[in-house]
Formats: C-alpha cells, sequence, structure tokens
C-alpha cells in the first residue's frame, strides 16, 4: 500500500534527511549530507564559515540580477539549561519548540563527543498532575539512568542539545489509498531541502538553465533569528531571496490541506516584494495550480530575517502547505508532486 507514495523522488530524499539529527548549532551532519547528494548530483557543493551550503548554477545571461533560494537545515530541539544533582537534566525550548509538542517521547543528547545519549522526556507524575491546564518549561526533565558524573564523562554538558529519537519520526503514510496524508517529525525544514535537492537533481538530467545566476542555499540556524542567512546574503548579495519553507495553515487562517502551495505575503518582520508575489504567481499558473496566501504576526523566515538585517533586497516566500506545524507535521500526499511542479517551473520562467 501507498508504494506510489513512498516512491516519490522528493520523498525518499526527505526519509534520508530526516534519519540526520540536526538541531540548531549541531547541524555538521545534515550539511554533510547534503552536500554528498549534491556532489551525487553533478555539482560542486561549497561550505561557507558559517556552516552553510551553497550550490551555484550558472544562468544563460537572460538577466545580470542573481536569485537565491534558501531552506534551512536546522531544526528545533531542547537544550539542556542544568544537570541535577541525581543526574536528571533541566531542558529549554531550542527554537521554536513547545513542551507539548515534544511530549514524553525518547529523545537523543549530541555529545562533545559526536555521539549521543539516550534519553527520555519526563513531565512527573500525571496523578499529582489532575486538574493542571498547562505545563511549562520547568515542569520538563529528561531522564537518562546515567548520573551526573556519568554524564560528563559521556560529553553531555549545560548547551547540549537533544531532538527526538530518529526511530519516532517517520515519515509515515496514512488514509485514503487514492489521496493519502503524510505525517513527519518535522518537515520544517528538511522538506525544503529535499525539494531543493529534487529540482537540482530535475535540472542537470533536462539539462535546463535558468534566466539568472542562481544559489540554491541551504542554511543553518533559522529557528535562532537566522543566523545562517544573514552572514551568507552579507557575503553573496543576492538580488532576491527566497525561502524554500513550509506553508504553515495558522489558527484562523482559510487556507487548507487541499487547497494548493501557500505562500506568505507577510510576517512579523516584513512584507513579501509584489514583484515576486506576481513571478510567483505566474509560475503557477503555467502549471494549472491556484495559490494559497498567508499573513501572520506570529512568525518569520529566513527572507524576511535578511530583509531586515539588510543583506537583500526583493524576498518571496512559497511553501509546502502543512498543517500542525512545529509538532509531527501533515501534509497531503499530493503536494510532493504539486510544489515540485511549481517550483520547478518558478526556476524554469523567473527573470528577476
Amino acid at each position: 500500500m501507498y508504494e506510489n507514495v513512498y516512491n516519490n523522488e522528493t520523498l525518499k530524499i526527505f526519509t534520508d534527511l530526516l534519519s540526520v539529527p540536526s538541531p540548531t548549532g549541531r547541524e555538521e551532519l545534515m550539511a554533510a549530507k547534503i552536500m554528498e547528494y549534491a556532489k551525487k548530483f553533478g555539482y560542486e557543493p561549497e561550505l561557507d564559515y558559517s556552516g552553510n551550503v551553497l550550490v551555484r548554477v550558472k544562468g544563460n545571461g537572460k538577466s545580470k540580477f542573481v536569485t537565491m533560494t534558501a531552506s534551512h537545515i536546522d531544526e528545533i530541539g531542547l537544550v539542556i539549561t542544568n544537570i541535577e544533582k541525581d543526574g536528571k537534566l533541566k531542558v529549554h525550548k531550542l527554537g521554536g519548540m513547545l513542551p507539548w509538542k515534544i511530549g514524553e517521547r525518547p529523545v537523543m543528547i549530541l555529545t562533545d563527543k559526536r555521539d549521543y545519549v539516550t534519553g527520555i522526556v519526563s513531565f512527573g507524575s500525571g496523578h499529582t498532575m489532575v486538574g493542571m491546564n498547562t505545563v511549562d518549561w520547568n515542569m520538563v526533565r529528561l531522564e537518562t539512568g546515567l548520573s551526573a558524573e556519568q554524564l560528563k564523562e559521556r560529553g553531555v554538558r549545560v548547551g547540549s542539545v537533544a531532538v527526538p529519537l530518529r526511530e519516532h519520526v517517520g515519515p509515515i503514510v496514512f488514509g485514503d489509498e487514492m489521496d493519502p496524508m503524510i505525517g513527519a517529525w518535522t518537515y520544517d525544514d528538511r522538506m525544503g531541502c529535499a525539494f531543493q535537492l529534487s529540482i537540482l537533481k530535475a535540472m542537470k538530467e533536462d539539462g535546463v538553465v535558468p534566466n539568472c545566476d542562481w544559489l540554491f542555499a541551504f542554511v543553518k540556524q533559522e529557528e535562532v533569528k537566522g543566523n545562517g542567512i544573514k552572514p551568507l546574503t552579507f557575503t553573496e548579495k543576492p538580488d532576491v531571496l527566497i525561502t524554500i519553507d513550509g506553508g504553515a495553515i495558522f489558527h484562523g487562517s482559510d487556507m487548507t490541506l487541499d487547497g494548493g502551495c501557500g505562500m506568505l505575503t507577510k510576517d512579523k518582520l516584513a512584507d513579501y516584494s509584489f514583484d515576486v508575489i506576481l513571478a510567483i504567481q505566474e509560475a503557477a499558473k503555467a502549471v494549472g495550480q491556484e495559490l494559497q496566501y498567508g499573513v501572520t504576526d506570529a512568525a518569520y523566515t529566513d527572507a524576511s530575517l535578511a530583509i531586515q538585517a539588510g543583506t537583500v533586497k526583493r524576498i518571496g516566500h512559497f511553501g509546502y502547505t502543512k498543517a500542525n506545524s512545529h509538532g509531527f507535521e501533515l501534509m497531503k500526499a499530493s503536494m510532493l508532486t504539486q510544489y515540485f511542479e511549481l517550483f520547478y517551473s518558478f526556476v524554469k520562467t523567473f527573470v528577476p
């Protein structure tokens, strides 16, 4: 069952990327995996001093301007804030994590010895929490079964970071065989990375040359205010920056999982460039798609972070539509094809 979904090129790449832990600040394994794919597809990827991966594609000269599409390689997680005398680990959010999203689940704590220690997220006794309506970080501990001294020997310290154990992150295909769903912890933003890699593979196979020089960027630390995209855009100075990221269905939004690809037009930091919005609309029309539009004051992207920092002048965003953001995220399997077709159409037609 669902063989056609599991055999989708983008989902196969995504599944491989999902197996790699990549919490903010510890993206080195993911960067290496991205470079491995880029080389396999016939490119010469670069790793900059910040830890971002960049793939350069020469344009046909129709436009002198440079376009960058960017997906981020970091994921939300937990950061250890205190090691208690009994070895329990007090933690706080890393990026946009919420305690009820991570839940009581197995996690892997990345150590200074480039290994990991397994732990369990614990909120304490449910019997003593009856009637409580909220869970906050002061209640959350990681149980590892190790003493404080043993943790130190294993390379766990204050500042070490943790993410869900890879055996428990998916993806899972389920639902109607004719219109299935996919769930995973989390798409954000390894799915964007998978789409960029799928596009690079298709361009090489089809001999597609964009209308301008194109930079495919895979950037670190988006979840902590864009510490990857800011130095990258300062150095590379692209004329246009477009984020390849999720199109989250926010509370109160009229977006739906069945409604097509999503595009932010305004977020908490910036308005997105009108001419880029129109260009994405044209790319969607070329493949017979309708877009969904989002406005939020509760989120940002690498594009809005960069324009706020003054390192780029024009920005855009189009997203794979997803629900349950920053948790076990959900999307329709049909989005794999829809988004690929839209992205590929945009790469082939955009003239900045």
